[in-house]
């Protein structure tokens, strides 16, 4: 829980949809935070009428080896604060 993962720049998006292609990219700027314990890299969108199933289950081909973990302890303010110093290395989620 709480651990961040980036798609790693590499990875090839041009089989995506463009607005999958887009949170892809976004996935690779920002990254990912695990926030449940559910299944194996399961993810999902904000409730809007655009993220649809399809939408959603193309986001979900993406193997978990095309993510890289970030070790963002460097960017917390303080080791007893959960607040985050953003910046080029500390992206905001």
């Amino acid at each position: 829980m709480g651990a961040r993962f980036r798609l790693k720049p590499g990875y090839d998006v041009s089989g995506y949809s463009m607005p999958a292609r887009i949170v892809l990219r976004a996935m690779k700027r920002y990254g990912v935070i695990v926030a449940d314990n559910g299944s194996d890299w399961y993810f999902q969108g904000t409730v809007d009428p655009r993220w649809t199933y399809t939408f959603v289950d193309q986001l979900k081909r993406v193997p978990a080896q095309a993510f890289a973990a970030v070790h963002a302890s460097s960017c917390r303010v303080a080791s007893d604060s959960g607040a985050f110093a953003y910046g080029p290395g500390c992206p905001a989620p």
